[in-house]
């Protein structure tokens, strides 16, 4: 009896299958026929890839093709990440202010720094003193040398050079 309700268990399903199926009608639409030769497709190197994947299936008659290739050929879009962003010499956008940002922003414009530091103004008068009196030692220097020359002392000639 077991083995009569197998049987039928497994008739049943062969039963349903239709032998000859009939073809499936491809959709009627209205959308015009695209011309692959406008879409920049090769035909004839899809073409020769069929052939080979034709020769390649003649070779592994097993039916079990698991090597694909798949060849993509053009130009891949350039990938910008941080546009409009100075990642060199700028502050990243939307984090907090700096130290200065912030000693600046809240000290009053009355008690800023001048628009001429003081410093700069100090050292400049620091050197056009020290020139002025290198300048004058050596004028010192000449005067004694041709003193003691005029007078016939033999001296060695000052270092320094009059500019």
């Amino acid at each position: 009896m077991l083995l009569g309700v197998l049987l039928l268990g497994l008739a049943v399903p062969v039963a349903a299958q239709d032998p000859d199926p009939a073809p499936a009608r491809p959709p009627v639409s209205d959308e015009p026929v695209i011309d692959a030769t406008k879409l920049g497709v090769s035909l004839s190197r899809i073409a020769v890839g069929l052939r080979s994947a034709e020769s390649q299936q003649q070779t592994n008659p097993g039916g079990l093709r698991l090597d694909y290739m798949v060849q993509v050929y053009g130009l891949a879009p350039k990938i910008r990440l941080f546009d409009g962003v100075d990642l060199v010499g700028g502050s990243v956008p939307g984090t907090a202010p700096t130290h200065n940002q912030v000693i600046d922003h809240l000290t009053p414009k009355s008690f800023s720094a001048p628009a001429l530091p003081v410093s700069a103004l100090a050292f400049w008068a620091a050197d056009w003193v020290f020139r002025q009196n290198k300048k004058s030692q050596c004028e010192q220097e000449i005067e004694n040398y041709r003193s003691l020359i005029m007078q016939g002392v033999n001296v060695a000639a000052p270092r320094c050079t009059q500019q």
